[in-house]
């Protein structure tokens, strides 16, 4: 029952479309909860859904029902592990997009009406099948008059307005539901419907994936063991895109191309070695790796069939990843702290040693699930989890990036159960750390260090200018904000009274050295008058004291932050 419009469907409501298959997959407390069920939407009967379904492989299937855009929003939302459980994360990411149903005589109609050409002047053969669609777009083998085998993606003409009509019903939804979706933890639907609207529609323009393609040329050309097709900008338009067409298969397909004879193992390396490099050397990637558009080559070359989902990290983002990735294969929290902090540099963390702990936490656990098949997987939500409990606001790049390791991560388990992405982050951190000593690098650091130093130089008297004439003038406010008043003042009158007895150890020291040098005729004691040895002794009981208690205060704060059930909040 997908959202989609088509002609037997197009008066169909998509709200009344959506409530149904709410209740078709059971979630009645959920349409009670929001005021849905009282509106006036024709609603459905439906066979029982099996009973041995828990709620997160119900909200899946319903997901696949409400259609290819619910699709890509749920994948969306998997690199959220700080608003949605590890359990529907998982359940999202067995999300597969399903048949979109373009036939050869529509994908040849859309070829001829965007690029302005007829087919029988351009193809001497077209496949009647598509061998690669998505829920939006359908890939086609065909051969041109002049003999190169080409792969043809079509885009319905139909999936913009159809995505958009989505995307206002998923915020309309959002809207109603507003109060129960920020009780179940999430805090801004709207924005997070925003964010993916700006994630989804540069996909729907086939011109702009060609671009990309030219950036992937561009970047990875000289990368062993991978290869890009070319474009035929002739045929490129926005709703077509024609490129080389290679015989090959998916990545995963271990039975097809070990008859190749080629190796799984070899194979799996290979393909994460690539995706590894490409991302942190080059910045361009696939946000999406899905397996289908993955490919392999009988020659054991691999390639992307689709670019629709490319991404860029900036130099300063691939610096951070690399510092990230370096100090978790020698288990160093502190450079994995501050690499963090860096990465979020809009961000403050108030209680660092809370965050070094929880840092620290997450490098010894992932030290014992370098064997296992989830370690990129938890080294991407345990990030991710720290960063949203210490509030860190890390690019939305960046976290795209740690999700399409984790997908690059199960494709190679997918080919082999014996591929371990922990054993090529380990020499790929000594080599980061080995780049990170070269003089080009310290060159360039120093060059970045010092031009930001000039320009803090620069600008520096002028904000201070501004800042004084803004004093003189009585237009200097502050806005000061304390969440927890009593606190504030219990440590007001902590610190009140060390600095008393602080002030009174150092009366208690000058007033008996006083006595010391100028009395006479006075009890001697341990070589030193009485009433001076009484206030050195009271000086120094009080000042061990105050160390004992300040010893005290650390300790317990150190174990309320290693205590287990902030363990458990880790």
């Amino acid at each position: 029952m997908s959202l989609k419009s088509t002609k037997k469907n197009k008066g169909l409501d998509r709200l009344g479309n959506a409530v149904n298959i709410l209740i078709k997959y059971g979630f009645q407390s959920f349409l009670v909860n929001t005021g849905l069920s009282k509106r006036k939407i024709a609603q459905k009967n439906f066979p029982e859904i099996d009973s041995n379904l828990n709620n997160w492989q119900r909200i899946r299937y319903a997901t696949q029902d409400l259609g290819p855009t619910a699709v890509k929003l749920a994948k969306f939302l998997s690199g959220r592990p700080d608003i949605l459980p590890d359990e529907l994360i998982t359940e999202f990411a067995r999300l597969e997009f399903g048949p979109n149903g373009l036939l050869k005589a529509d994908a040849i109609a859309v070829f001829e009406q965007y690029t302005n050409r007829k087919a029988d002047k351009t193809f001497q053969y077209f496949d009647n099948k598509s061998y690669l669609q998505d829920g939006f777009s359908a890939t086609f083998r065909a051969k041109l008059l002049s003999g190169e085998d080409v792969a043809v993606k079509i885009l319905h003409p139909d999936t913009q307005s159809v995505v958009l009509a989505d995307i206002a019903l998923f915020k309309r939804l959002a809207s109603i539901s507003r109060r129960v979706l920020i009780n179940l933890g999430i805090p801004d639907p709207e924005g997070i419907l925003e964010e993916f609207e700006h994630e989804i529609l540069p996909e729907l323009d086939l011109s702009k994936e060609g671009d990309r393609i030219r950036r992937f040329n561009k970047a990875y050309h000289q990368m062993a063991g991978f290869v890009v097709p070319e474009i035929f900008n002739q045929y490129t338009s926005t709703n077509s895109l024609v490129t080389n067409y290679y015989n090959s298969t998916s990545v995963a397909d271990a039975q097809e191309f070990t008859k190749w004879g080629l190796r799984q193992k070899e194979v799996a390396d290979s393909f994460l070695s690539i995706f590894i490099s490409g991302m942190l050397d080059t910045g361009l990637y696939l946000t999406q790796p899905l397996k289908e558009i993955v490919r392999l080559r009988p020659d054991g070359n691999i390639y992307f069939a689709d670019y629709g989902t490319a991404g860029l990290l900036t130099t300063d983002q691939r610096a951070w990843i690399h510092d990230i990735v370096a100090a978790l294969s020698t288990r160093n929290s502190n450079v994995l702290a501050d690499s963090m902090r860096k990465l979020a540099n809009h961000s403050e963390v108030y209680d660092f040693q809370k965050f070094r702990s929880d840092i620290q936490f997450l490098a010894d656990d992932l030290y014992f699930l370098e064997t296992s098949d989830y370690y990129m997987r938890e080294f991407s939500l345990g990030i991710m989890r720290i960063a949203y409990k210490h509030k860190l606001n890390i690019p939305r790049e960046v976290v795209a990036a740690f999700n399409a390791l984790s997908i690059a991560e199960a494709i190679a388990l997918s080919i082999t159960p014996t591929c371990r992405i922990s054993e090529l982050f380990k020499p790929y951190g000594r080599k980061l750390q080995l780049e990170k000593m070269q003089p080009d690098r310290l060159k360039s650091l120093f060059n970045k260090n010092l031009s930001q130093a000039s320009d803090f130089l620069e600008s520096s008297p002028l904000e201070l200018s501004l800042i004084l004439r803004k004093m003189r003038r009585g237009q200097f406010l502050a806005n000061i904000g304390i969440k927890d008043f009593g606190m504030l003042l219990r440590r007001i009158d902590v610190s009140a009274n060390k600095f008393c007895y602080i002030m009174l150890i150092c009366t208690l020291v000058l007033s008996s050295s006083l006595i010391w040098v100028f009395a006479k005729d006075m009890y001697i004691f341990m070589y030193m008058p009485l009433p001076a040895f009484i206030g050195y002794a009271t000086a120094a009981i009080i000042a061990l004291s105050l160390l004992i208690y300040n010893a005290r205060t650390s300790l317990r704060k150190e174990e309320e932050a290693n205590s287990p059930q902030n363990e458990d909040d880790n």
